[in-house]
């Protein structure tokens, strides 16, 4: 058997996941990372992944969520154009703060700052590496806008050395969760620059599999401990439904239309995608527990939110433990041998 936990990106909304985690790992012997043989994560489920892999349990990465959520979405400095545009630019913000929720600043740099998230993440990680996370396989997506390519970071579980395997955790982390318009891109340790995986895989599964059969494919050394694809099960906590039912005013429905849009059509449009080949290639082995986004407020960056998150992820954990503890929490995995011992 093959285990893999999911945990997509959706911004503060990952306090669902990780309460669910933390309630279930208060049934368990062991720390919860260590009963999946794979964890991907996405954007906020990158660093949920990376903590349960560098050892972490659940109920620590509840404490992180409330000590440092406020820092991280704390607001950034007003943006501050030329000296001579000035007096027209804040005359401008002004006009436009009063009269709407528009924030002129947004159109000029990103709403929060990086130092901030760096801050928070290197006191939960310290100067750990991704060849130091050892309790499970971690899979984190990202994409390089300086080669125009999707990139997926991992530990040293397969047998082609990567330079990015003595790269920080923390960077790493940023880099998938680097949303554009939210936080500026990364710059890592190659020289290139790296933002939110969401953008092409903002739910893991897919390459969370594809990762999986690379894994039967290359590992054959006596200590890898051999798996079907059969054998695969998946766990999938999501960060939150939404649905949509759109009129377009004409055949000719432009950007105006669109800008308001197109963000939300394709972001559920991807999960759709990524989980009808799941449950087609998994059937019953694909497990995905999710909630309804039924109120607006729960967006990616409302920190009065995750008490409310942190308690609905806590009642899906009690209602589901007898159904889910078969096949994923009976037993922790056998630990795997990173390919750089």
């Amino acid at each position: 058997m093959f285990r893999i936990l999911s945990l997509p990106g959706g911004g503060l909304r990952g306090a669902f996941a990780i309460e669910f985690l933390a309630e279930i790992e208060q049934r368990l012997d062991h720390a919860i990372g260590e009963y999946f043989d794979l964890i991907a994560g996405t954007s906020t489920g990158s660093i949920t992944a990376s903590a349960l892999c560098h050892g972490m349990t659940a109920k620590a990465l509840e404490d992180f969520y409330n000590d440092y959520s406020e820092q991280i979405f704390r607001p950034r400095e007003p943006y501050r154009p030329s000296s001579a545009l000035r007096p027209i630019y804040s005359l401008l913000r002004s006009i436009l703060a009063g009269r709407s929720s528009i924030n002129l600043d947004h159109f000029f740099q990103s709403r929060y700052c990086p130092f901030s998230l760096n801050d928070a993440l290197e006191a939960g990680f310290g100067d750990c590496r991704l060849s130091e996370l050892s309790k499970s396989r971690l899979l984190v997506p990202s994409v390089n806008l300086s080669d125009g390519k999707t990139r997926v970071f991992r530990t040293p579980h397969l047998p082609r050395r990567s330079d990015s395997h003595d790269w920080r955790v923390v960077d790493v982390i940023i880099a998938s969760a680097a949303a554009p318009t939210y936080f500026p891109h990364k710059t890592m340790p190659d020289g290139k620059s790296y933002v939110d995986g969401g953008l092409w895989a903002n739910d893991p599964g897919l390459a969370a599999i594809s990762e999986t059969v690379r894994i039967t494919e290359q590992c054959r050394r006596e200590e890898d401990v051999p798996f079907n694809l059969s054998d695969i099960w998946m766990l999938s906590l999501g960060t939150g439904q939404s649905s949509y039912s759109l009129s377009p005013p004409n055949a000719d429905a432009g950007m105006l239309y669109w800008s308001r849009h197109i963000a939300e059509v394709m972001s559920i449009s991807q999960v759709q995608g990524t989980q009808l080949p799941l449950r087609f290639v998994l059937e019953s082995r694909y497990r995905q527990v999710d909630f309804d986004l039924n109120d607006p407020t729960w967006t990616l960056d409302n920190t009065a939110a995750t008490g409310e998150l942190f308690q609905l992820g806590h009642e899906r954990a009690s209602e589901l433990f007898s159904e889910i503890r078969d096949p994923y929490f009976l037993e922790p995995t056998t630990p795997f041998v990173p390919f750089n011992q």
